[in-house]
């Protein structure tokens, strides 16, 4: 199960471009991915009855619908003949649909899950350049 959860690493790079939603999961202080336990007073996470820092732990499928929606980015798999896959990253219109431009990235790996982890890496370089542009 834990692999349906990004890695830290992105995980941090999410928090850092502003991503803020529930999930199911958190890495603690040593990295270590644990489940959300809810307490009616204290929060998502206790330790010996004190708070302790954590980074939430989205899903894949939280962090791309996340690009879609807030930063009108779509990514989407492309399996090809050679039995390798691409992953293809489009900007959305004022309309939410394809802006008709070509592709801003396509990222080709050999495995699924190396096409997604490196196109998720991609939309967060996208969106970090994105707003180093904007503070200039």
């Amino acid at each position: 199960m834990n692999k349906e959860f990004i890695p830290y690493e992105q995980a941090l790079a999410l928090k850092e471009l502003g991503f803020d939603e529930p999930c199911l999961a958190f890495y603690s202080p040593k990295k270590e991915l644990h489940p959300v336990f809810q307490e009616p007073s204290k929060g998502p996470y206790f330790n010996n009855g004190s708070f302790t820092e954590t980074l939430r732990a989205p899903l894949y499928q939280q962090v791309f619908r996340w690009f879609r929606e807030k930063h009108s980015l779509i990514a989407y798999p492309v399996w090809r003949i050679d039995n390798t896959w691409d992953m293809n990253i489009q900007k959305l219109d004022n309309n939410g649909l394809l802006s008709g431009q070509s592709a801003l990235a396509i990222i080709k790996k050999p495995t699924y899950e190396e096409a997604e982890s490196a196109c998720l890496d991609k939309l967060i370089e996208i969106c970090k350049t994105k707003n180093n542009e904007q503070a200039n």
